[in-house]
Parts: C-alpha cells; sequence; structure tokens
C-alpha cells in the first residue's frame, strides 16, 4: 500500500515540473511581449526625472512693474537711450550672467552718438558700476562676454577698436587696437557660451586675451557650433571632423565618438548631448554622451537625424514617426507623423510643436510619466518663449513689427490671458535675466522688471 503510494507520488512530479515549465514560459513570454509592447518605455518613463526649471514669478494676470530704473539713475547724458537693434536676427545687446546684465546705451553727440556699456543687476535695478564710456559713432559698437570680463569692439571697416571691462567693478582695463573683427570673415568676433572667440572660416577658432588679442588656437571648420556650459564644439558634416574644446584656454578633449565615422546633426541637452553617426556606406545612428563626450548609454539607436532637444530629453527621427530618449539614451515615447516643429518640456509635459499648412503655431500636449496624449493648443512655444510659472507661460515674439511685445498662454485651457501690445515706433524690447522679465520703455529711456501684480 506504502508503495503504491510513492508510486503515485512519484508519478505526479513529471506532471508538475511539466506544468511549473509551462506557467514560467507563459510568464516570460508575457513579459517579453510586454517589455516589447511599451513596456521599455514605462520603465524608462518611471525612472526619468525632469531636470530643475526656473520658474517665473506668477503669471496668470497681466504683470506690473516691480523695480524701475532711468537712464538719469545710471548716470548718463540727458537724452540717453537704451540700444535696440531693427534686425532681430542679430544677438541681442543684452549680454546677461543672472542676474548681472550689461547693456549698451546711445547719448547725443555732436555729429555722431556716443555709446555707453551700463551694468545692472536685474534683481532691484540698480546699477552695477559707473557707465563705462566707449567711442563716438554712427556704427553701433557690439559686446560680448568673456569669462569675468566684457569686451566692446567698435569695426569701422578699415580697423577695430576694443575696450575691455572689469565685469565686476566696471573697471576699463585695455582700451586699443584688436585684431578681433565685426565685419569681415577673418578672426570674426562670436559669442560663444560665457566667451568671446574669433573665427576665421576655414582655418579655425581662437581664443581673446585682457588685450583683445588672440591666444589659444583650436584649428578646424572655423564655424561656431553648439556649447555646453564651457565646451564648445566645431564642425561636422560638411565642414570636416568635430572637435570638442574648452572654451577657456583651448584644451582639446577627446570624446568617446565611433571611429571612422562622421558626425551629422546634434542637440544638446541638460547634462549631456546626442549626435547622429554615420558609418561608409551605413545607416546613420545616434548615440548619447555626458557633457565633455563620454558614451552613457554604448547602444546603438537607429535614427535618421537628431531631430530637437528640450530639458534633458532628445528627439530622433526615424522614417514615419520620432522617438523620445530620455539623457541616458533610454526611449521614453514614441510619437508617429512629421517630425517635431520645435519642443518644450515644462515640468513632466513634453510639447511638440506640428507644422501646419497656414504656418500657424500648435503644439500637442504629452504627459512623460504616462505617455498619455493631451489636448493640442493652437500657440507658439518657440518664437521668443521667456519662460513659465508653471501653469502659463511668457513668450515675446522675436519680429520687431508684431503687434505684441509680449503675451501669456494658460497651459490647462490653451487660451491667452494676457498681452502687452506694441506701440508703432516703440523702442521696447522684453527679455528675460535669471528668473526676472525685464523691458525696456517705449521711448527707450526705462528699465523695468515685471512682476504679479500685488
Amino acid at each position: 500500500m506504502i508503495e503504491q503510494s510513492q508510486r503515485g507520488r512519484r508519478r505526479r512530479w513529471p506532471l508538475l515540473i511539466g506544468a511549473l515549465v509551462v506557467v514560467v514560459v507563459v510568464v516570460i513570454a508575457g513579459a517579453v511581449g510586454w517589455w516589447f509592447t511599451g513596456g521599455a518605455e514605462y520603465w524608462a518613463r518611471s525612472r526619468w526625472q525632469p531636470p530643475k526649471e526656473a520658474l517665473l514669478s506668477s503669471m496668470k494676470v497681466h504683470p506690473a512693474p516691480g523695480w524701475k530704473t532711468n537712464v538719469a539713475d545710471l548716470g548718463l547724458p540727458p537724452g540717453s537711450t537704451i540700444a535696440t537693434l531693427d534686425a532681430p536676427w542679430l544677438p541681442s545687446l543684452v549680454t546677461n550672467t543672472p542676474p548681472r546684465t550689461y547693456l549698451l546705451v546711445s547719448s547725443p553727440g555732436q555729429t555722431t552718438p556716443q555709446w555707453w556699456l551700463i551694468g545692472v543687476d536685474a534683481t532691484n535695478g540698480h546699477r552695477l558700476f559707473p557707465s563705462v564710456k566707449l567711442n563716438s559713432s554712427a556704427d553701433m559698437p557690439r559686446c560680448f562676454l568673456n569669462g569675468a570680463a566684457v569686451v566692446c569692439i567698435s569695426d569701422d571697416q578699415t580697423a577695430a577698436t576694443a575696450w575691455v571691462i572689469d565685469g565686476q567693478s566696471g573697471v576699463l582695463t585695455y582700451n586699443g587696437p584688436t585684431n578681433v573683427r565685426l565685419i569681415t570673415g577673418k578672426l570674426k568676433a562670436a559669442q560663444f557660451g560665457n566667451y568671446l572667440i574669433a573665427a576665421t572660416k576655414g582655418e579655425g577658432l581662437y581664443g581673446v586675451g585682457p588685450h583683445g588679442e588672440t591666444t589659444w588656437f583650436v584649428p578646424g571648420a572655423g564655424v561656431v557650433a553648439i556649447h555646453i556650459g564651457d565646451i564648445g564644439f566645431q564642425g561636422g558634416r560638411s565642414e570636416g571632423p568635430v572637435t570638442m574644446f574648452s572654451l577657456q584656454d583651448g584644451r582639446v578633449l577627446s570624446p568617446q565618438f565611433p571611429k571612422g565615422a562622421d558626425m551629422g546633426s546634434w542637440g544638446d541637452f541638460d547634462g549631456g548631448f546626442a549626435a547622429e553617426f554615420s558609418e561608409h556606406l551605413g545607416q546613420s545612428f545616434i548615440q548619447f554622451f555626458d557633457t565633455v563626450g563620454r558614451l552613457t548609454n554604448k547602444t546603438r539607436i537607429d535614427g535618421q537625424r537628431v531631430g530637437g532637444t528640450t530639458g534633458n530629453v532628445t528627439a530622433i527621427v526615424q522614417s514615419d514617426s520620432f522617438g523620445i530618449y530620455g539623457p541616458s539614451g533610454d526611449k521614453l515615447l514614441d510619437v508617429s507623423g512629421d517630425p517635431p516643429y520645435g519642443m518644450q518640456l515644462i515640468g513632466t509635459t513634453l510639447w511638440i510643436g506640428e507644422k501646419t499648412p497656414t504656418d500657424e503655431g500648435r503644439f500637442q500636449s504629452y504627459d512623460l510619466r504616462t505617455g498619455d496624449e493631451g489636448k493640442p493648443c493652437a500657440f507658439d512655444m518657440i518664437d521668443g518663449y521667456l519662460g513659465t510659472d508653471g501653469s502659463v507661460f511668457v513668450g515675446a515674439p522675436r519680429d520687431i513689427k508684431s503687434a505684441n511685445l509680449a503675451m501669456a498662454y494658460d497651459l490647462a485651457t490653451c487660451d491667452r490671458v494676457w498681452s502687452i501690445p506694441r506701440p508703432a515706433g516703440s523702442l521696447a524690447r522684453i527679455t528675460r535675466i535669471g528668473d526676472t522679465l525685464v523691458r525696456t520703455s517705449d521711448d527707450g529711456t526705462e528699465l523695468m522688471s515685471l512682476v504679479a501684480p500685488s
């Protein structure tokens, strides 16, 4: 009787083991299926964190002036105006390292305007130092950050003059000739991060020293590309190999780029960059790097090009769709349709621009926690985007002929909540310095912050 019971149990063991194997196989198959049908993106989204975002003060209602300062407060002669440009594609005259900002001012001269450099603290409107007198010329000088200094250059097409000013004290440390130019194609001045560089196409990039002279040299295409902090890039695509280097001293870095591959499109994000590569007769692929060029993910992601970046996410364009990837190259979202027409990350919501037949802005929102698609809105989050308080975003159109200086939209309802009209002939501009919105008055004689009304 005992022997029969033992034989029965022995016969059931293979059945139990077989059933267990079937269960394990089903579970594994289900897990694999889940992973390849969206589970990988779900897992990546659960681990992804948005970067820290500097928010504006509340913009839910029409902002009011906060601090105010005028040309007299800044120690400038009567009739002075804060300089503006009629060409919106040129660099802004507001050069800032928040909360410090530096602006050009013109005052009436005997035959030509007299130019000045002023420094203002954007937190309170106080001047940083006495106004620095530059030259008297019909041609506006240009000013650049160069580490702790501000370098202003005037170019009359035959020769150039530099003023080097201590950005903290306003002390003029050098005034004299410079071989760095504004007009010619050789040693042309350009702002690259927090540094002034001089670019000669087909030759390379130069640093600029304390007397306006060229210093370090990085050979290459001589074309300014992107920068991440104080690390610069030059070259790429038809412009030759890409070089990564320090903007402070010209030291060349050795990024972990794939050997023998050409670098195409790229985009920088909070914490690094993504770049497209192609090998001879091979398909293009994208890889992710930290800020000094170290690989953060060895996976080669199939893709046609880098389609844009915002915050710490990147769009990678495929044949009929594009993917949204986190800073280490993990896919967060798959989106069908045309490549993005601009992107904006606000908190955990990604806004993706869509091109419309009428060229009007249309942005579609996606929740990067759930992957859910939200409500589309008929506004433009790229042209002159200044920032958000978390529920409302503010933009200042770059076109100086636009009807409004600035507009604000509710992110939940898509409604315009306020606008600041642009009077005919206005010299006003609105910009962002740190977490503060700052505007010039219509007559160009006053600066003020824009804050929530008290």
